[in-house]
């Protein structure tokens, strides 16, 4: 049974397509689900028009042009939700990639060298002992300038860290969680590795003098990479929940679902404790999240499935 064909009998990947390709479907059609006031100059929040601005610190229930309320602020948390699809996915998809693509290589030159590689698992294993959370507020407040630095007459008073990452609107967010995330895969890798490169066509290849770097990217890292594959698509929804995690305790970037959350948080628990009172301020906006995670943990099961090949007569029914 072919790899496709294992994946396409496992109801659980069909079904974590389907989540993905509804979000995919969402991003690209934001702009016929939720027309935007100015499409020259797009927002992910919109605040609903004609509401008196002693009215906005109330949520507001579902009611016709707010289909899903509105949150503290009069955001309009329909709107929010689904042009949040957006950077959501491009977050999650960038973040996961990068953060395997420095693990990978981290790992396969680890794997395969000797000295060096030893060195480079010590470095990985020194990085698994920082916390990420301390690794967002050193980005955050270090490397990233402060918004009272961003004036035109403080700019000499900015480090070139801080001039390179303004100019590139680098998101600090996403650089802390790539720079200390990547261990997983390294270690992944790594282990592959270490046995891959005892292999007959590894040693074969090796003897014909084939480069090390034609060894590791045509013979070994081929046979190597399907966990991390596995991995980084676990990682595209796990990445955004954990940057609305951030958010929501001050440190995240500031995506749209996080936001709503935060702008909500006062009303999670209404009068009396009935956290039902206003629903709408935070049940749309975490079922949206879960279900993100969700979709691509399953998918990741499913290529999981696929991929391994102690499975290979695996039907799921």
């Amino acid at each position: 049974m072919t790899i496709t064909r294992r994946f396409l009998t496992n109801w659980q990947s069909i079904l974590a397509l389907c989540i993905i390709t509804g979000y995919v479907i969402v991003a690209v059609g934001a702009p016929w689900i939720a027309p935007q006031e100015d499409p020259q100059n797009p927002t992910f929040l919109r605040r609903l028009p004609g509401v008196r601005p002693t009215a906005l610190r109330i949520p507001r229930p579902p009611r016709p042009g707010a289909p899903l309320g509105t949150a503290p602020g009069g955001w309009d948390i329909f709107y929010a939700l689904i042009w949040g699809t957006r950077p959501a996915l491009r977050f999650g998809l960038i973040t996961a990639l990068l953060t395997a693509v420095t693990g990978v290589l981290i790992g396969a030159f680890s794997g395969y060298l000797e000295g060096a590689g030893r060195l480079l698992m010590r470095v990985t294993d020194a990085f698994l002992t920082f916390p990420a959370i301390a690794g967002i507020y050193l980005f955050r407040y270090t490397l990233i300038p402060m918004p009272a630095l961003l004036s035109t007459s403080a700019d000499a008073s900015l480090t070139f860290w801080q001039v390179a990452f303004q100019k590139l609107q680098l998101d600090p967010t996403m650089l802390a969680l790539i720079a200390f995330s990547w261990m997983p895969y390294a270690r992944i890798i790594h282990a592959n590795f270490t046995t891959l490169k005892h292999t007959e066509y590894a040693m074969a290849a090796r003897v014909t003098g084939a480069p090390p770097l034609r060894i590791i990217f045509r013979h070994l890292l081929p046979n190597a990479i399907a966990p991390a594959i596995v991995l980084a698509t676990r990682d595209i929804g796990g990445m955004v929940l954990l940057e609305a995690t951030f958010t929501f305790i001050g440190l995240g970037s500031g995506l749209p679902w996080g936001t709503l959350l935060v702008a909500s948080r006062d009303w999670i628990i209404g009068p009396g404790g009935n956290p039902l009172t206003y629903w709408w301020v935070f049940v749309p906006a975490t079922l949206t999240l879960i279900v993100f995670s969700v979709g691509w943990n399953v998918l990741g099961d499913g290529l999981n499935t696929a991929l391994n090949p102690r499975t290979r007569g695996y039907r799921s029914d």
